[in-house]
């Protein structure tokens, strides 16, 4: 599912990060490292105009309840 502005791998880890996962933890279940999630989230983060994970989770939270 590809959320918005975002790639599909930004949309994975806005998915994971409203689900409450750290950064390490998404890493580990992506097999990726932990400083390429942070890229992703301040990725995103740049392209939604957001400050912190939580405006990501919450935003992240509307667009996968709007399109369930």
């Amino acid at each position: 599912m590809v959320l918005g502005p975002l790639s599909r791998r930004e949309s994975e880890v806005a998915i994971l990060v409203s689900e409450g996962m750290t950064s390490r933890q998404i890493a580990a279940q992506l097999h990726l490292a932990e400083r390429t999630i942070e890229n992703h989230v301040q990725n995103a983060l740049n392209k939604l105009t957001l400050n912190s994970r939580a405006q990501l989770a919450a935003w992240t939270a509307r667009r996968t309840s709007e399109s369930a």
